[in-house]
């Protein structure tokens, strides 16, 4: 007879990961005034939290390498 603890069957009942994350972000561009919101997806294996700015450049600019302009002010799970 094998004998689980509780915690192998927690670790069990949670299931697989997120296929995908979602953020609401809140962030100013540099050079513009007030500060702007936008809901963004990250694909784990992907993308990560800190590739937000870069998703926020891309989809401002069209270019991810203006990431610096970007200032993440809050990101909060959707």
């Amino acid at each position: 007879m094998t004998v689980r603890s509780r915690e192998d069957r927690h670790d069990r009942d949670e299931g697989p990961p997120p296929e995908r994350y979602g953020y609401l972000v809140t962030y100013a561009v540099r050079g513009e005034p007030g500060v702007r919101r936008a809901e963004v997806t990250v694909l784990p294996g992907y993308s990560q939290e800190e590739d937000v700015p870069r998703i926020l450049a891309a989809r401002l600019t069209g270019r991810p390498a203006d990431a610096a302009s970007i200032t993440v002010l809050e990101l909060r799970p959707v």
